[in-house]
C-alpha cells in the first residue's frame, strides 16, 4: 500500500502540498456509512474508487484487504459508532501544467457524525441542463461546485435540492442522489448513459429488486414520466432511501409498500 495516508488529528507537517493536483480539481472521493463502528459496503466503494482512478490515470494501488483494514483502523481511532467516513484520493504532486501527471497521491480520511433525515425532500428543476456526454458525471470527483450552486439555488427557493435534466431533457439525478420512480408497482431509474453517477445505493436497490422479484427498469425518464409517477424517491449512501414529496408544482405520495419492502431488504445487504 504505497498511497500516502493523512488522517484526522495528525501533525501539521502532514498537510497537503500546494502543488497537489487536488487544487486543480483532480481528485476522487467516497463517503462510506458507518454503523455499529463498522464500515458498510467497503468493497463496493473500493471497486468504484479503483475504477474511477483508472479512468483518470490516477495511482490507486491499495488492495481490498488493506482498504478494509485502513477504514476500520480509522473508525476505531476516532471512536465512531454511527456516522460516516469520507476518503479522498488526491491527484498527487506535479509541476504547473494541465497535462502533468501527479506523483505521490494522498489518501485523506475524515470521520463525521450523521443521522439519517426522515423528512421527505422538496425538489425543483435545475435552471441549467447537463451534457450526458461529459464523463465527469460518471465519476465521484471532489469538484462539487455545480452541486453547491444548485443546492444554494434550491434553498433560496425554499426547496431541499434540485433535479437535473440532460440536454435532451431526460432526468439524471439530484445534487447528491440517484432518482427512482414507482409506477404501477414497477421501479424505473435513469440509465448511466444519461449522465448519472453509478451510486452505491442505486446499485444495491437494483440488486434488492432482483432478489425480491421486483420489476426495476433502467430507462430514460422524461418530465411526463415524472408527472405520471406515483412515488419518487432518492438514494445515496448516507440516506439509503429518501422519499420525495414534491417536484416543482407536482406532489407525490411518500408511502408505498415497495418502499418499505426495499428499505427492509437494504438493511439486510
Amino acid at each position: 500500500m504505497s498511497n500516502g495516508i493523512v488522517l484526522d488529528g495528525y501533525p501539521d507537517e502532514r498537510r497537503l502540498s500546494i502543488r497537489d493536483r487536488i487544487f486543480l480539481g483532480e481528485g476522487l472521493f467516497e463517503t462510506i456509512r458507518v454503523t455499529q463502528a463498522r464500515s458498510r459496503h467497503a468493497e463496493l466503494h473500493w471497486q468504484r474508487l479503483a475504477r474511477s482512478a483508472k479512468c483518470l490515470g490516477m495511482k490507486f494501488d491499495v488492495s481490498l484487504q488493506d482498504w478494509k483494514m485502513l477504514l476500520q483502523q480509522h473508525i476505531s481511532q476516532e471512536k465512531l459508532q454511527e456516522g460516516a467516513l469520507k476518503v479522498i484520493l488526491t491527484g498527487g504532486i506535479a509541476s504547473r501544467g494541465l497535462t502533468k501527471q501527479g506523483k505521490h497521491p494522498q489518501l485523506l480520511l475524515q470521520t463525521f457524525q450523521y443521522a439519517r433525515q426522515k423528512k421527505p425532500m422538496r425538489l425543483i428543476s435545475s435552471d441549467w441542463l447537463r451534457d450526458a456526454r461529459n464523463p465527469m458525471y460518471g465519476l465521484k470527483t471532489i469538484n462539487y461546485l455545480e452541486a453547491i450552486l444548485a443546492r444554494r439555488k434550491a434553498m433560496a427557493a425554499q426547496a431541499d435540492d434540485v433535479l437535473f435534466y440532460n440536454t435532451v431533457h431526460h432526468v439524471t439525478e439530484t445534487s447528491c442522489a440517484n432518482v427512482f420512480l414507482i409506477q404501477q408497482n414497477k421501479l424505473f431509474t435513469p440509465p448511466l448513459a444519461d449522465g448519472v453517477l453509478p451510486g452505491i445505493t442505486r446499485q444495491r436497490v437494483i440488486a434488492a429488486c432482483i432478489n425480491q422479484n421486483i420489476s426495476c427498469t433502467e430507462k430514460s425518464l422524461t418530465q411526463q414520466d415524472i408527472g405520471n409517477a406515483e412515488v419518487v424517491f432518492l438514494t445515496n449512501t448516507l440516506q439509503d432511501i429518501q422519499s420525495v414529496c414534491s417536484i416543482d408544482e407536482l406532489v407525490f405520495s411518500v408511502e408505498h409498500p415497495l418502499l418499505e419492502k426495499l428499505e427492509n431488504q437494504l438493511n439486510k445487504i
